[in-house]
């Protein structure tokens, strides 16, 4: 047991105990968790590209294309299957973000952060004026299938609900392979010295392409999740707003693993559930009053107590104190 990655080890318990748990919880926490889990992905995104440095606001175009990956391949191709509606997105995902990478690579701090923008808008300004998108109606998406298999409308939910959890769990997981990997660890260098990185061997320009695609397919993964919760696709998560969205809730958790952002987007979602509850007119001013407190008290994000809580339940090594010689 000692062997075993901690990370991996909460990721696949919490999967399996939340699957488990399903059946005992109301509808509307089963609904809250599936939208913070799809939020969580993009977000998880953000991080990884923060590590390297850059603050993208453009994750809102990939969640856009996730959701509509999954609304398209069944009003065209007649597929309601969500592997397939999640692969679809994932590769138009990789394509759209192997193209624009290429341009954007080059650029860093708020150049990167207003391009990425400014193309997540363009497609935004697209969609809400195209027919094969539903215009700003957007497109309805069906109750879906798992490979061939259509649960009954009273097992609908529950099958969702773990589809959503096993989905994160396996990106989760791959995603701190891959910042534990030789490559994710040039992220951190990246954004500490480019050019000593570059004097090591490595293309920085190579590195942040591949971490744009990387956080694309994350951003399509919520996407395809969101829509298949809201069953519903619509132009609007390629705004501006959900992009932030997703950069806020990276800096509300931090950046200590992959469970941060999963933490903080279930934080933001609770919040502003119970905030637009008791405080209708309000709600806002109360976000922005947490945001603060966690600034000023919690610089590391919430997702620094998860490495506080490691460190604490770390079993302490008993160092002997050296032996002197006696030179007499």
């Amino acid at each position: 047991m000692r062997h075993l990655d901690p990370t991996i080890l909460v990721v696949v318990l919490g999967a399996a105990a939340l699957s488990f748990a399903q059946p005992h919880m109301p509808g509307w926490v089963v609904y809250l968790l599936q939208i913070a889990i799809a939020a969580s992905l993009p977000a998880l995104g953000c991080m990884i590209l923060l590590r390297s440095g850059l603050l993208s606001f453009g994750q809102g175009l990939y969640y856009f294309i996730g959701a509509y990956g999954v609304a398209l391949v069944h009003a065209h191709l007649g597929i309601s299957d969500a592997f397939l509606g999640i692969l679809a997105g994932a590769a138009a995902s990789i394509l759209v973000a192997g193209l624009v990478g290429f341009f954007i690579a080059r650029y860093r701090g708020i150049f990167f952060a207003m391009l990425t923008l400014a193309i997540s808008m363009v497609v935004y300004g697209m969609a809400v004026k195209m027919d094969l998108f539903g215009r700003s109606d957007g497109l309805n998406v069906p109750r879906l299938s798992y490979l061939g298999f259509t649960p009954s409308r009273a097992w609908a939910q529950t099958s969702l609900f773990v589809f959503c959890v096993w989905v994160w769990a396996v990106f989760g997981i791959a995603t701190h392979l891959y910042l534990r990997s030789r490559f994710g660890k040039l992220l951190t260098a990246i954004e500490d010295n480019e050019t000593r990185v570059e004097y090591l061997g490595w293309s920085v320009r190579h590195a942040v392409h591949i971490n744009t695609i990387v956080a694309a397919v994350l951003g399509s993964a919520g996407g395809a999740l969101a829509a298949a919760s809201a069953r519903y696709a619509d132009p609007s998560l390629a705004y501006w707003t959900t992009s932030g969205e997703f950069v806020f809730i990276v800096l509300i958790a931090g950046q200590a693993n992959v469970l941060a952002p999963l933490f903080g987007s279930v934080f933001l979602e609770t919040l502003r559930t119970y905030a637009a509850a008791f405080f209708p007119d309000e709600w806002q001013l109360v976000l922005g009053a947490v945001m603060l407190a966690i600034i000023l008290f919690l610089p590391k994000g919430l997702g620094h107590l998860f490495a506080l809580a490691g460190r604490a339940l770390r079993p302490r090594r008993a160092t002997a104190a050296p032996i002197e010689e006696d030179r007499t």
